[in-house]
Protein backbone atom coordinates (compact mmCIF):
# COMPACT_ATOMS: atom_id res chain seq x y z
CA UNK A 1 0.00 0.00 0.00
CA UNK A 2 1.06 3.17 -0.76
CA UNK A 3 1.80 5.48 2.02
CA UNK A 4 -0.94 7.94 2.58
CA UNK A 5 -0.43 11.50 4.32
CA UNK A 6 -2.81 13.98 5.44
CA UNK A 7 -2.09 17.30 6.55
CA UNK A 8 -4.06 20.18 7.53
CA UNK A 9 -3.91 23.67 8.32
CA UNK A 10 -2.82 24.49 11.60
CA UNK A 11 -4.25 28.34 11.07
CA UNK A 12 -7.73 26.94 12.01
CA UNK A 13 -6.16 24.76 15.17
CA UNK A 14 -4.25 27.79 16.57
CA UNK A 15 -6.99 29.80 16.26
CA UNK A 16 -9.39 27.51 17.80
CA UNK A 17 -7.13 26.59 20.94
CA UNK A 18 -6.12 30.35 21.31
CA UNK A 19 -6.77 31.69 24.85
CA UNK A 20 -6.47 28.10 26.74
CA UNK A 21 -3.22 27.59 28.62
CA UNK A 22 -0.56 24.92 27.33
CA UNK A 23 -1.93 21.88 29.05
CA UNK A 24 -5.38 22.20 28.28
CA UNK A 25 -4.80 23.16 24.41
CA UNK A 26 -1.91 19.46 24.64
CA UNK A 27 -5.34 17.61 26.30
CA UNK A 28 -7.53 19.40 23.82
CA UNK A 29 -5.57 18.12 20.76
CA UNK A 30 -4.62 14.87 21.95
CA UNK A 31 -8.52 13.87 22.61
CA UNK A 32 -8.98 15.38 19.06
CA UNK A 33 -6.77 13.02 17.23
CA UNK A 34 -7.93 10.10 19.37
CA UNK A 35 -11.79 10.27 18.47
CA UNK A 36 -10.56 10.88 14.78
CA UNK A 37 -9.02 7.86 14.73
CA UNK A 38 -11.32 6.53 15.64
CA UNK A 39 -14.25 7.59 13.53
CA UNK A 40 -11.83 6.46 10.93
CA UNK A 41 -11.37 3.29 12.33
CA UNK A 42 -15.63 2.75 12.36
CA UNK A 43 -16.23 5.05 8.75
CA UNK A 44 -13.81 2.21 6.81
CA UNK A 45 -14.99 -0.96 8.57
CA UNK A 46 -18.40 0.55 7.38
CA UNK A 47 -17.81 0.92 3.89
CA UNK A 48 -15.39 -2.25 3.75
CA UNK A 49 -17.72 -4.61 5.33
CA UNK A 50 -20.86 -3.12 3.24
CA UNK A 51 -18.42 -3.68 0.16
CA UNK A 52 -17.38 -7.37 0.81
CA UNK A 53 -19.26 -8.71 3.34
CA UNK A 54 -16.63 -9.01 6.02
CA UNK A 55 -17.73 -8.57 9.30
CA UNK A 56 -16.93 -5.00 10.94
CA UNK A 57 -15.11 -6.12 14.10
CA UNK A 58 -12.87 -8.57 11.63
CA UNK A 59 -11.53 -5.10 9.82
CA UNK A 60 -11.93 -3.17 12.80
CA UNK A 61 -8.97 -5.53 14.34
CA UNK A 62 -6.89 -4.95 11.37
CA UNK A 63 -7.09 -1.02 12.09
CA UNK A 64 -4.37 0.55 14.40
CA UNK A 65 -4.00 3.94 15.60
CA UNK A 66 -0.51 5.04 16.89
CA UNK A 67 0.03 8.35 18.91
CA UNK A 68 3.55 9.17 17.27
CA UNK A 69 4.51 12.42 19.47
CA UNK A 70 2.56 14.86 21.22
CA UNK A 71 1.02 16.39 18.16
CA UNK A 72 0.74 13.53 15.41
CA UNK A 73 -1.20 10.49 15.42
CA UNK A 74 -1.04 7.65 12.88
CA UNK A 75 -3.73 4.97 11.74
CA UNK A 76 -2.35 1.73 9.97
CA UNK A 77 -4.33 -0.20 8.17
CA UNK A 78 -3.38 -4.13 7.46
CA UNK A 79 -4.79 -5.42 3.78
CA UNK A 80 -3.23 -8.76 4.35
CA UNK A 81 -6.03 -11.42 3.30
CA UNK A 82 -8.27 -12.72 5.72
CA UNK A 83 -7.81 -16.27 6.59
CA UNK A 84 -11.73 -18.01 6.39
CA UNK A 85 -12.25 -19.40 9.53
CA UNK A 86 -12.34 -15.96 11.17
CA UNK A 87 -15.22 -14.43 9.03
CA UNK A 88 -18.04 -15.83 11.27
CA UNK A 89 -18.78 -19.31 11.97
CA UNK A 90 -17.85 -22.01 10.21
CA UNK A 91 -20.07 -24.73 9.12
CA UNK A 92 -19.86 -28.21 6.75
CA UNK A 93 -21.80 -28.08 3.99
CA UNK A 94 -22.76 -30.91 1.56
CA UNK A 95 -20.22 -28.99 -1.05
CA UNK A 96 -17.44 -28.04 1.31
CA UNK A 97 -17.44 -25.61 4.39
CA UNK A 98 -19.42 -22.03 4.99
CA UNK A 99 -17.86 -19.29 7.24
CA UNK A 100 -19.96 -16.32 7.75
CA UNK A 101 -21.48 -15.26 4.55
CA UNK A 102 -19.16 -17.12 2.82
CA UNK A 103 -19.12 -20.63 0.78
CA UNK A 104 -15.77 -22.09 0.05
CA UNK A 105 -16.44 -25.64 -2.51
CA UNK A 106 -14.00 -28.67 -1.84
CA UNK A 107 -12.61 -27.03 1.64
CA UNK A 108 -12.47 -29.12 4.84
CA UNK A 109 -11.22 -28.61 8.09
CA UNK A 110 -8.98 -30.79 10.56
CA UNK A 111 -12.00 -31.45 13.12
CA UNK A 112 -9.77 -33.71 15.10
CA UNK A 113 -6.45 -31.99 15.06
CA UNK A 114 -8.06 -28.45 15.15
CA UNK A 115 -11.35 -28.46 15.63
CA UNK A 116 -11.27 -24.08 15.29
CA UNK A 117 -8.29 -24.50 13.25
CA UNK A 118 -7.74 -22.72 9.83
CA UNK A 119 -10.38 -24.04 6.19
CA UNK A 120 -8.32 -25.67 4.13
CA UNK A 121 -8.36 -26.02 0.18
CA UNK A 122 -6.79 -28.70 -2.10
CA UNK A 123 -4.44 -26.44 -4.64
CA UNK A 124 -4.06 -29.09 -7.41
CA UNK A 125 -5.89 -32.51 -8.46
CA UNK A 126 -3.03 -34.27 -6.14
CA UNK A 127 -4.06 -35.00 -2.36
CA UNK A 128 -1.27 -33.48 -0.55
CA UNK A 129 -0.71 -29.39 -2.24
CA UNK A 130 -3.49 -27.74 0.01
CA UNK A 131 -3.33 -24.67 1.28
CA UNK A 132 -5.58 -21.71 3.93
CA UNK A 133 -8.44 -20.46 2.66
CA UNK A 134 -8.03 -16.85 2.26
CA UNK A 135 -10.29 -13.89 1.45
CA UNK A 136 -8.76 -11.01 -0.21
CA UNK A 137 -10.21 -7.02 0.52
CA UNK A 138 -7.23 -5.16 -0.08
CA UNK A 139 -9.28 -3.73 -3.52
CA UNK A 140 -12.08 -2.61 -1.43
CA UNK A 141 -10.10 -1.94 1.52
CA UNK A 142 -7.74 0.67 -0.01
CA UNK A 143 -10.03 2.93 -1.65
CA UNK A 144 -12.62 2.70 1.16
CA UNK A 145 -9.55 3.69 3.91
CA UNK A 146 -8.95 6.57 1.30
CA UNK A 147 -11.74 8.17 1.49
CA UNK A 148 -12.28 8.04 5.14
CA UNK A 149 -9.05 9.70 4.69
CA UNK A 150 -10.36 12.42 2.77
CA UNK A 151 -12.93 12.96 5.51
CA UNK A 152 -10.39 13.49 8.20
CA UNK A 153 -9.85 16.91 8.18
CA UNK A 154 -13.85 18.14 8.41
CA UNK A 155 -14.06 15.96 10.93
CA UNK A 156 -11.29 16.79 13.05
CA UNK A 157 -11.80 20.21 13.04
CA UNK A 158 -15.54 19.31 13.97
CA UNK A 159 -13.87 17.64 17.13
CA UNK A 160 -11.37 19.75 18.10
CA UNK A 161 -14.33 22.30 18.57
CA UNK A 162 -16.15 20.52 21.15
CA UNK A 163 -12.91 19.53 22.80
CA UNK A 164 -12.60 23.39 22.98
CA UNK A 165 -15.54 23.99 23.99
CA UNK A 166 -15.05 21.26 26.93
CA UNK A 167 -12.03 22.85 28.22
CA UNK A 168 -13.45 26.30 28.30
CA UNK A 169 -16.20 24.80 30.12
CA UNK A 170 -14.12 23.19 32.34
CA UNK A 171 -12.13 26.00 33.23
CA UNK A 172 -15.71 28.30 33.77
CA UNK A 173 -17.00 25.07 36.07
CA UNK A 174 -14.17 25.76 38.30
CA UNK A 175 -14.30 29.65 38.73
CA UNK A 176 -18.02 29.18 39.64
CA UNK A 177 -17.32 26.76 42.07
CA UNK A 178 -14.72 28.98 44.05
CA UNK A 179 -17.14 31.37 44.69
Amino acid sequence: MDALKVEIDIKEVTAALHGLSASAMQAAWRRTLRKTAAWIRSQTGKEVSKGTQIPQKVIRSRLYFFMRSADTGKVWLGLNPVEAHRLGSVRETSKGMRAGRFTFDGAWRQTKAKPDGPIYQRTGKARTPFEIVTVNWSKTGDPAFRRAAQMCEARLMVILKQEVNYEIQKVIGGVRRAR
